[in-house]
């Protein structure tokens, strides 16, 4: 898939302590050389549908944050990211 990062996206990660910055940095890795079912199907990355509309997913970045990202065909839309694995599906 091909990753794309909205400005706010990039503005909100900029914040985030290294550590995320770098877990961030190895999902890309993971994000550029898979499928939509490849990510759905590797184990540590979590890719899951959050009940909205548009549907949005849920992908996961470290042990406990988790980014929202909109799927649109082979482009996945780096929307927000959130420190609280909650927060990411609404709940909280």
């Amino acid at each position: 898939m091909k990753p794309s990062f909205p400005d706010a996206f990039v503005l909100k990660l900029l914040r985030q302590e290294s550590s995320l910055i770098n877990a961030f940095r190895r999902l890309i890795e993971k994000v550029e050389i898979r499928t939509e079912q490849q990510l759905r199907e590797t184990k540590g990355i979590h890719l899951e549908p959050i009940k909205a509309n548009p549907p949005y997913h849920s992908i996961r970045l470290d042990q406990g944050p988790r980014a929202k990202v909109l799927l649109d065909g082979e482009t996945m839309v780096f929307l927000d990211l959130d420190q609280d694995h909650d927060k990411t599906y609404g709940r909280k």
